[in-house]
């Protein structure tokens, strides 16, 4: 996502932004994936989130597929139909018609609104006539036919029609109870079992699933506002400091399964493993060499004129401890670069998956980089910067470092050349 609202160029996005991928890189939800993947149990959170949204869809998608249906009957329906068979399947008939217009009308088959959704998968409703029309349908129907099942017969009976698979009530309730096993049935059962959520609202989320078999979203609410509150407390002010403030980030790989070769993004350089400790390992070499030649200068007495040649080892050696320290390379700033992320943790299959499905959406493409900045490590771990607000820290960051690399050499030029020369 290159273009972002004017509300989100001029600060940092939200959390809600970037779990609904609303933002660029390096603050997209690919991102905060990798980040999390350090830490076991964030993760886990980040999973069970995903998971309830995506559960959330398929529940917009049941619904839309029941109003395609609602609406495919209107257009068949003829007065025919309707007249054939004894009284009470004419009556059926005209109920079950009438009842699914008034959810139509009345805004529960809307598949955009969250509320409405719930709403009708748990067969409320806050309209005193369609209650009303619910409850005549079931004396007509003797309370023989559940509500859902008509639902469900309505929809498997529009499937040859237009040929596109249709959701059912037992998909979604099969669905519900694959989270509930996964996230919050037993720690023994699941590695990806949620900790630290109240034994209560565990309990309760278990009893209407398994046993109510409830199947709406807002089953799942409780749970998922306190997940949403430990990531955004817990979790994405340590993101955005890592990544919204750096540029640098060492690659902490320990492990990649090697039939995971599309995840494999590892650099052969120093510069892109080991981003801190080689930039102060060469920062030093550099001022290693420049006391060298600064000392031999001074004890030849050479002329100071000559011994400002140091001031080119003592820069690149500034340059590399400072970039080091505050883990911003002024070159890649300038550039509007920066490393990605990459877990340390041995991942399994199902992370695998699961960081690829983010990462499909927010795909960093090294074509995008500066071929020259080759030298510095290679483009494999480099991404631009598609946030305006991001880039701006990043400059301003540099350019601090930047004054503090000039100061530091011109100290240090000075100190050599200042020196009176003694021939040994």
């Amino acid at each position: 996502m290159e273009k972002l609202p004017n509300s989100q160029r001029a600060r940092l996005p939200t959390l809600y932004e970037v779990l609904n991928q609303q933002t660029a890189a390096p603050l997209d939800l690919w991102s905060f994936y990798t980040y999390l993947s350090q830490y076991p149990h964030a993760i886990v959170y980040l999973d069970f989130w995903t998971d309830v949204m995506a559960y959330l869809r398929l529940c917009k998608d049941y619904v839309k597929g029941i109003r395609e249906s609602v609406l495919d009957v209107n257009k068949l329906e003829t007065p025919t139909v309707l007249q054939e068979g004894n009284g009470d399947d004419k009556r059926e008939s005209v109920s079950s018609a009438m009842l699914l217009e008034a959810l139509m009308n009345d805004g529960y088959l809307d598949y955009n609104d969250s509320q409405r959704v719930s709403q009708f998968l748990k067969g409320e409703t806050d309209s005193p006539r369609l209650s009303q029309l619910l409850q005549d349908w079931k004396q007509v129907n003797n309370d023989q036919i559940d509500f859902s099942d008509f639902v469900d017969g309505l929809v498997k009976s529009n499937v040859t029609k237009d040929h596109k698979p249709k959701l059912t009530t037992k998909q979604l309730i099969s669905s519900a109870q694959d989270i509930v096993s996964t996230y919050l049935l037993s720690q023994e059962q699941s590695d990806r079992f949620l900790f630290e959520i109240p034994a209560y609202l565990r309990n309760d989320t278990i009893r209407l699933i398994m046993e109510e078999k409830r199947h709406d979203p807002e089953v799942f609410e409780p749970i998922k506002e306190i997940v949403y509150q430990f990531l955004e407390v817990d979790c994405f002010p340590r993101f955005l400091g890592c990544v919204a403030l750096h540029n640098l980030h060492d690659e902490i790989v320990l492990q990649r399964p090697k039939k995971n070769k599309s995840y494999n993004s590892r650099s052969n350089s120093p510069f892109s493993q080991w981003s801190t400790a080689s930039r102060l390992t060469i920062g030093l070499a550099w001022w290693l060499v420049g006391l060298w030649i600064g000392y031999t200068l001074i004890f030849m007495n050479y002329s100071k004129g000559i011994r400002v040649v140091c001031i080119v080892p003592f820069f690149l050696g500034s340059y590399y401890i400072i970039c080091g320290i505050y883990l911003v390379d002024i070159i890649y700033a300038f550039s509007g670069v920066t490393q990605t992320l990459v877990s340390k943790r041995k991942l399994d299959d199902l992370e695998l998956r699961s960081m690829n499905n983010h990462r499909s959406n927010s795909l960093h493409s090294s074509n995008e980089v500066p071929w020259w900045l080759t030298i510095f490590g290679g483009r494999s771990r480099l991404c631009k910067v598609k946030h305006p607000f991001v880039n701006s820290i990043m400059i301003r960051r540099a350019l601090w470092c930047l004054l503090l690399v000039l100061i530091m050499t011109a100290i240090l030029t000075a100190i050599f050349a200042a020196v009176p020369g003694r021939r040994i």
